[in-house]
């Protein structure tokens, strides 16, 4: 009995032992598997994070893979998208023995990649992984591996690629719950691809309407058709990177495209011309239609003689076609469907562009261009002389003008008619511009005058220019029928006049005097002994200062002063006091070609002060020191660079400084004249104020001299209404109750009284003789 009883509590424990050890191991494996699905459920999140926070796809499948191998090994692991369209696997990611690869694509084959995507299933292959290969009928591709582990990855309902982990040394690596983990994985990778593709597409659209908003504004203000072109053609390289962009124009007179602006890697046709309908360009400019070709289907006889890929846009304005956008690669499928839209798109506004570019080109041909003979107006003649002018002045190099008269032309308008007169006219307008140089400037002058502006060119060049265009006219057989003869005059600057009005003057002189002698023939004014001795005066001095007179060149008060020295050296001592007026003037002038709005400004000031000095205790010698002051008072601003002359915004202090100093420098400038102690102060002091806020002493009331004074006032009045980069002239009215607003703090009040009196009493005048 009690053996049995031992025997029975024996058994018990045996059987509890088992129960408690069922139940150890039943919560192992329950606290192993509430461990992995916690490990999951922070695997899902951190991957859920890494999607989120990241729009790069190699950011993102970086950190899935880091984050996968908590669970497995990953060392041997990739992510890889079938391209059924191109018959490629691309491998987005890939990692071997832990090292990320460069990205590779392959071929589509029979890997159990293709085997995966095809079945839309996830395959595990724990061991003997060959036995099942050749079940499933995939082949080897690279290193045979022990066991394999894949997904699909649906994107958009179907499969389109794959994620797995693999191993090349053992088997059993992977198990069924990796899968699990693995399509958690793939979900995420896939919305992570999702999102970085509309990414993506958003940054690709923001940087389309950015470049549709940089071309249009391009576009719209730019009238210059080339300059246009050449700025577009170079947008769409910085955006696009293709090989060649193109725009041809369509020369209708010639049946020709020519290539007038150009871009790419390869820049090398610009200005060639295409047929219409040689090449893809022709045959587009004839069918008006857009064309884009492979280098597999056809020759694509493009500009480029290796391009794979050409896309050919027509520039049509309603019904007419104005170009062509020519755009190719080297590469085949270079063009997307939203490359192409953009560049149709691109090519409507050009079309506007190109049109307005157009008709503003042509109206300003217009403006420009006498419509009965082809060459320029007098308008045009008359600016390119005062800039022909001022750059002359400048450098110190001559130019000179011929005027030249029809002689008997009233004769043949009488006895033929005026459209028989029309046809001499438009003769002599085609002979004159194909026989002169290039550089020259043919215009009609008036009825039957013509005039040739000849930059750089003295009077013996230009009268023997004008001798050969005379014999041409002479002997031409249409003009000789008509005993159609010409009568020219020649004048050079400086040699007979310091302005453009002198020069056209003399010129007509020349020209009257060849009338006089019987016509058909080249005349230069006579300059008297007087004349003439000023003229080669006016060479001298040109020719010291013509260093320091050029628009780049800041000269120093030194450098104004040792010039002037030298101009006295050259001169008689006699002649010294005209010659270095003649040169201050000549620096004053210059001066005022670089200043806006400032052209004849010391000379308008000049009349002013000469008006008031009349009513005022100046003695005559007096009075015409006075004006000579105020024609060079801004002289010193010779030591100002352009930029600060014509500055439409507030100087800088160190600007404003460098501007205060003028007046000084022009009293320098002046103290080169003999007797000149007067017109020095005056000078300097011109800028001075009453309550001694001027420049640049700060000196007060009667200490500013009367002279001084006057100039102040006539500068003040003038810059009123002439009005300055930074602000609009003032009516006379409004500038004179500024300078009576300014009167005991700016202003002298009797100066002032003074000028405005002699103001109204014009207006007076003007008004009762009207």
């Amino acid at each position: 009995m009690g053996l049995t009883l031992v025997n029975l509590l024996a058994a018990l424990c045996v059987v509890l032992a088992l129960v408690l050890v069922a139940g150890y191991v039943r919560l192992q494996r329950h606290s192993r598997a509430a461990e992995r699905r916690t490990r999951e459920y922070k695997l899902l999140t951190e991957i859920g994070q890494a999607v989120t926070s990241q729009l790069e796809p190699d950011a993102v499948l970086a950190a899935i893979h880091k984050e996968l191998a908590q669970f497995f090994d990953t060392s041997a692991f990739y992510v890889a998208f079938v391209d059924q369209a191109r018959g490629m696997v691309d491998f987005a990611f890939e990692t071997e023995e832990g090292l990320v690869q460069p990205k590779r694509s392959r071929p589509v084959t029979d890997g159990f990649t293709e085997y995966i995507v095809r079945t839309g299933q996830p395959l595990l292959i724990e061991d003997d992984l060959e036995r099942v290969r050749g079940k499933l009928g995939v082949v080897v591709l690279g290193r045979p591996a022990r066991c394999f582990c894949g997904v699909p990855l649906i994107m958009k309902g179907r499969s389109a690629g794959v994620m797995a982990v693999l191993h090349y040394e053992r088997e059993g690596a992977y198990k069924p719950a990796d899968i699990e983990i693995l399509e958690t994985a793939a979900r995420n990778v896939v919305i992570a691809i999702e999102n970085a593709r509309l990414f993506a597409a958003e940054q690709k659209r923001a940087r389309y309407l950015a470049f549709i908003n940089t071309v249009s504004r391009t576009a719209i203000s730019s009238q210059n058709a080339e300059e246009m072109l050449a700025a577009i053609v170079a947008e769409i390289q910085k955006n696009f990177q293709f090989d060649h962009i193109g725009v041809g124009i369509v020369d209708y007179s010639t049946k020709e495209i020519q290539i007038q602006a150009e871009a790419g890697t390869t820049a090398q046709a610009s200005g060639k011309r295409v047929p219409l309908g040689a090449g893809i360009m022709g045959k587009v400019a004839r069918t008006s239609e857009t064309l884009q070709m492979q280098a597999s289907s056809q020759p694509l006889l493009s500009v480029l003689a290796d391009a794979r890929s050409v896309l050919c846009i027509p520039i049509s304005y309603g019904d007419t076609l104005l170009g062509i956008l020519n755009v190719e690669s080297r590469r085949d499928s270079a063009f997307a469907s939203e490359d192409v839209l953009m560049m149709e798109t691109l090519a409507d506004l050009l079309s506007t562009a190109l049109h307005n570019a157009f008709i503003y080109q042509k109206m300003e041909h217009q403006s420009i261009t006498d419509p009965l003979t082809g060459i320029k107006t007098r308008r045009f003649f008359n600016e390119a002389l005062q800039s022909e002018f001022k750059r002359g002045m400048r450098s110190g190099r001559p130019f000179s003008v011929v005027l030249i008269d029809l002689d008997k032309f009233k004769e043949v308008n009488d006895s033929q008619g005026h459209l028989e007169g029309d046809l001499v006219l438009a003769r002599i307008g085609r002979l004159l511009d194909q026989k002169v140089r290039q550089s020259n400037i043919v215009a009609r002058y008036g009825g039957d005058e013509f005039v040739i502006l000849m930059p750089e060119t003295s009077s013996e060049q230009a009268c023997a220019l004008s001798e050969r265009l005379r014999l041409w006219i002479a002997t031409d057989p249409m003009l000789s029928e008509r005993h159609i003869t010409g009568s020219f005059g020649v004048a050079e600057y400086p040699l007979h006049g310091n302005n453009v009005d002198d020069i056209v003057r003399m010129a007509d002189i020349g020209m009257y005097a060849s009338k006089r002698a019987g016509g058909n023939r080249v005349s230069v004014p006579e300059l008297s002994a007087e004349a003439g001795g000023q003229s080669e005066q006016r060479k001298l001095i040109s020719s010291y200062l013509a260093g320091l007179l050029r628009r780049e060149h800041f000269a120093s008060a030194d450098e104004i002063m040792q010039a002037l020295g030298r101009i006295k050296a050259a001169v008689p001592p006699e002649e010294a006091s005209a010659a270095l007026r003649q040169a201050v003037r000549m620096i004053t002038r210059a001066v005022e070609t670089r200043e806006l709005h400032s052209t004849g400004h010391g000379e308008t000031v000049a009349s002013y002060v000469a008006a008031m000095a009349r009513q005022m205790p100046f003695s005559p010698a007096e009075i015409e020191d006075l004006i000579f002051a105020a024609q060079v008072h801004d002289v010193g601003k010779i030591v100002v660079p352009e930029a600060i002359l014509t500055k439409a915004g507030s100087l800088t202090f160190d600007e404003f400084s460098l501007m205060k100093s003028h007046p000084a420098v022009g009293a320098e400038i002046v103290s080169a004249l003999p007797g000149s102690d007067d017109m020095q102060k005056f000078v300097r002091c011109h800028q001075e104020h009453l309550d001694g806020n001027g420049y640049p002493g700060g000196i007060r009331e009667a200490d500013i001299p009367l002279g001084a004074r006057v100039i102040g006032v006539a500068e003040a009045y003038v810059n009123m209404i002439s009005g300055k980069p930074y602000a609009e002239g003032k009516s006379p009215s409004e500038a004179m109750q500024e300078l009576e607003r300014g009167c005991g703090t700016h202003f002298d009040a009797a100066v002032v009284s003074i000028l405005i009196e002699q103001l109204r009493g014009v207006r007076a005048t003007a008004a009762h003789s009207e």
